[in-house]
């Protein structure tokens, strides 16, 4: 299996070691919190460009920015084995505090779908604070105008509906087994090596449906490409371009699912250095640089402090064990 490290450093201005490294900052932020010194990687299984890259860089400038941080922030995009190369470099930096991991779904899916030792309980959470929701999408020509249609065209022939996604155990194929389990129906679930081959396949006329956030459906849905069937929320969206979209919910379908992201620490990570982080965080989630970045990519940012994360991560990964169990995917994997 081999890494790929593509890094970027986001320098905060005029500073290339962190003052709140030093003593005297340290007291001023309270004995229970202790800033790092010197450079901090932020790491990543996902190659530039993907959706954890583009959040993580962004905080990485705002923090720079707006001197929340003054240490150097680098994104380090350890790419391999779905995730396992950045997890494993994570776990392998015990203690190291200037290390962190930028979490997304393949923290919890990869060990499970390769039955791999659990990745999840071996990190220090830090917090839980980007949410993003999804969108199924069909032809914009089709007979199926809903997702409930869909759902009649299954029943009425079991695997003629074909949807393209990611590769297996993806966020593609997870919804796909909730849609089927909701509906009690058959789909063609239909892999790609990514979701841009996955998207050029729907584009081509390939398959029937697929599965997009908001962001990289508006602009195909305003070009007539295709047709937004539902969004996989609790409500719909109070966003103008999102709200006629509804829920499967609304079509008598219980399908709830999203995308979250967050940061982790490697393993035995000093407890001050968590609560140093969960402030940096609060800070930032307050900035005009980070509610713009939201807004525009039509995500939330619901705040799992260092409080309650561990306890949200085990939550995440009994959600994911469940899903991938329906669907035939979860092996046995180590505590």
């Amino acid at each position: 299996m081999r890494a790929t490290v593509v890094a970027s450093a986001v320098l905060a201005a005029g500073l290339a070691v962190s003052g709140g490294g030093l003593p005297g900052a340290a007291l001023a932020q309270g004995a229970d919190m202790r800033a790092p010194k010197g450079p901090i990687e932020i790491t990543l299984g996902t190659s530039p460009g993907g959706t954890p890259d583009v959040i993580m860089r962004r905080l990485a400038r705002i923090m720079a920015e707006e001197k929340i941080i003054d240490n150097p922030l680098v994104v380090a995009n350890r790419t391999g084995g779905s995730w396992a190369v950045a997890s494993n470099w994570v776990i392998g930096k015990k203690g190291d505090e200037n290390t962190v991991y930028g979490v997304a779904q393949p923290v919890w899916t990869t060990p499970l779908t390769q039955g791999q030792k659990l990745v999840y309980n071996q990190l220090t959470p830090i917090a839980m604070f980007i949410q993003g929701d999804l969108i199924v999408c069909g032809q914009p020509n089709a007979p199926a105008k809903t997702l409930a249609d869909v759902v009649k065209a299954g029943k009425d022939k079991p695997r003629s509906v074909k949807i393209a996604g990611a590769q297996a155990g993806s966020t593609d194929h997870m919804v796909t087994g909730l849609i089927e389990k909701a509906g009690d129906i058959k789909i063609n679930y239909i892999p790609f090596d990514g979701g841009g081959a996955a998207q050029a396949a729907f584009l081509g006329g390939n398959v029937d449906l697929i599965v997009l956030t908001p962001d990289e459906m508006l602009p195909l849905a305003q070009s007539g490409k295709l047709r937004p069937l539902a969004i996989l929320s609790e409500q719909r969206s109070s966003a103008p371009a999102l709200k006629d979209v509804p829920t499967a919910k609304e079509q008598g379908l219980n399908v709830v699912w999203g995308q979250t992201w967050g940061l982790a620490a490697p393993p035995d990570t000093d407890p001050a250095l968590v609560k140093w982080w969960d402030d940096k965080v609060a800070k930032l989630l307050k900035t005009k640089g980070w509610k713009d970045f939201i807004d525009e990519t039509y995500r939330r940012s619901d705040y799992v402090d260092s409080s309650r994360v561990k306890q949200h991560f085990e939550q995440l990964h009994q959600e994911h064990l469940a899903v991938l169990k329906d669907l035939g995917l979860a092996k046995t994997a180590s505590q």
